[in-house]
């Protein structure tokens, strides 16, 4: 909710790959926004059962926590990249009707395609 429909968030402690997504994103029009996986909120996945819960008790920060959620199981990877996409466009646009849309992919399809050559 935090960027809406139009612009889907994502997360990575990589600079360079953040950096890489950007450019991608703005050379295929396919907008992209970073949030901060912000250590702060890392209590908020601390589970009372488990170790871990990816259903804290606050409304608030959801996509952070639910990023912070995926990092955990991700410490033996390169870089880690979680994106929130809503998949929706909730208003009508020159070639974009309403309805399902194929957020982030032209720009991660760009990405991957520039690191495979």
């Amino acid at each position: 909710m935090a960027t809406g429909f139009e612009l889907p968030p994502f997360f990575t402690d990589d600079e360079a790959l953040a950096a890489e997504l950007m450019q991608h994103a703005a050379a295929q029009a396919d907008p992209l926004w970073r949030l901060p996986l912000w250590s702060g909120y890392r209590p908020l996945i601390k589970g009372k059962i488990a170790d871990l819960t990816n259903n804290p008790d606050s409304p608030n920060a959801g996509a952070i926590t639910a990023a912070l959620f995926l990092q955990r199981f991700v410490d033996k990877a390169k870089s880690f990249v979680h994106f929130d996409i809503a998949a929706w466009i909730d208003r009508a646009k020159p070639g974009r009707p309403l309805g399902g849309e194929a957020q982030a992919i032209r720009a991660l399809f760009a990405l991957l395609r520039a690191r495979s050559r």
